[in-house]
């Protein structure tokens, strides 16, 4: 009997659990398709995608997760994960329609205007299509333009936006972006605040506006939008890192030193917290601590003009010190002193010496830097009248990438590409930084591209000199 009963038993929890399992995932991946818009319209993509991939990996053939996943990636830049899951949510059924639009507005975020931005232009302007997609088409043709440089075509779909969802805090979030490159930090303040008043204080744009209050010189304010941040995250590298240059700008060098120092201890490469604690150690009169955060900032960021002045201005204090302490002259033979002594002073002359003489090639790379980023000004503005001069854009990114921002100068040359895709000189640049960097697939691919744009134009140079010849026998 008691056997029979044991038999049902197992049977019936084999049911349950089986029909349990039927149940509970429909209602699992709901849920978290649930969680997951609303993380997307608040702007928190990467905990949306942390909930889709979880429903992925109950559910991975659901179209709508792997759609939605899409656009988290999309949001984040990850590229390759939005082809990726695109594919799986147009096998899985999909509308091809929302399927294509999400496409183009993965081109044109990663600024592939030429082929993206007139379909998606005729989207907005159709309006109300696939739902209220605008806003997100909007944001994603304005990072195209922000990445290739063109802000003077992003300024007008900012307006455009700002009109047709006036309460996008989104569009007000970039809008302070376009204001901060624009040098208006007045404007970018206001739209800030704008922002935050519409999205519920969002964190990432609190964050932004104590930057700018910052940068402005307005501590007060700017450590309390930091502190309100740190309420939230209180070990956020930019919001102690704020608070130390805050505090380091009002003079209260021990509070300042306690933040960066906190910075590095969790995050010991980080760039910004090692620049601006050999900073604080060089206008404290300390340049050889100073050295020990600078030289590994300068090895992280060769090109940043900030970073190798203070390495400069460190080196040539400490050098002048060990000049000081070998200012006696060399000894002579028969003086009485040692060899010891003697090559004790030759040493400390030398590593003076040195010492300065690296100061000299920083201070030098500065005033190079400075001159090319006046002639780079110089350019941009020219470029505003001249939108598609792909010759003049490549002088900005080259200029950039030695001497200013890697990443402003690829954008720059990602834009040369968009008009050009042939350029030579913009595909043997980027070869040239790849393989730098040790990015062998990245290298050489532009190396192939460049090889090929060079045997195209040497082809196109022989046809326009057989040519020349041609009419010269014909003349005679």
């Amino acid at each position: 009997m008691w056997q029979r009963h044991l038999r049902t038993a197992l049977i019936l929890g084999v049911v349950v659990a089986l029909l349990g399992g039927a149940f509970w995932k429909p209602i699992s991946v709901a849920w978290s398709l649930h969680e997951a818009r609303g993380l997307l319209r608040d702007r928190e993509s990467e905990q949306a995608v942390s909930v889709l991939l979880t429903a992925h990996r109950v559910d991975p053939d659901h179209p709508e997760v792997n759609y939605l996943l899409a656009r988290g990636f999309r949001r984040l830049g990850q590229f390759k994960r939005v082809v990726e899951h695109l594919d799986m949510a147009e096998g899985f059924g999909w509308p091809a329609e929302l399927i294509r639009l999400e496409q183009l507005m993965g081109a044109a975020q990663a600024g592939q205007l030429n082929a993206s931005a007139p379909e998606l232009y005729k989207f907005l302007s159709r309006g109300g299509d696939y739902g209220d997609e605008g806003p997100e088409v909007c944001e994603a043709l304005v990072n195209g333009y922000f990445l290739s440089y063109q802000f003077g075509l992003a300024q007008p779909l900012l307006d455009e936006w700002q009109q047709a969802y006036p309460d996008d805090a989104q569009c007000y979030m970039f809008r302070g972006l376009f204001y901060e490159n624009r040098s208006n930090p007045s404007k970018a303040v206001g739209e800030y605040r704008k922002a935050m008043q519409l999205s519920g204080n969002r964190t990432d744009i609190r964050l932004r506006l104590a930057e700018v209050l910052k940068k402005t010189i307005q501590y007060d304010e700017a450590i309390e939008q930091f502190e309100i941040c740190g309420s939230e995250e209180s070990s956020h590298p930019g919001v102690l890192t704020g608070l130390g240059q805050c505090y380091h700008g009002q003079g209260e060098i021990e509070r300042a030193r306690e933040m960066f120092e906190r910075v590095l201890e969790s995050s010991p490469e980080h760039f910004e917290a090692q620049l601006a604690l050999g900073q604080l150690e060089e206008t404290a009169g300390r340049p050889q601590e100073a050295l020990r955060w600078l030289r590994p900032a300068c090895r992280r960021r060769p090109s940043d003009t900030e970073a190798r002045y203070s390495l400069a201005l460190s080196l040539q204090a400490v050098g002048r010190q060990r000049q000081d302490g070998a200012v006696w002259p060399p000894p002579p033979a028969n003086s009485g002193l040692s060899v010891a002594q003697a090559l004790a002073w030759t040493t400390r002359r030398a590593r003076a010496e040195l010492t300065l003489t690296e100061a000299s090639h920083h201070f030098q790379f500065v005033a190079d830097a400075q001159q090319a980023m006046g002639r780079v000004q110089v350019w941009t503005d020219i470029i505003r009248s001249e939108p598609r001069n792909a010759d003049l854009r490549f002088k900005i990114g080259r200029h950039l990438l030695k001497y200013d921002n890697p990443h402003h100068g690829l954008g720059w040359l990602l834009s040369v590409l968009e008009i050009d895709p042939s350029h030579a000189p913009t595909h043997r640049l980027l070869f040239e930084y790849y393989e730098s960097q040790g990015k062998s697939e990245r290298a050489a691919f532009h190396r192939k591209l460049a090889d090929e744009a060079d045997e195209a134009e040497a082809a196109i140079g022989e046809s326009a000199s057989s040519t020349q010849t041609g009419d010269q026998d014909d003349g005679r």
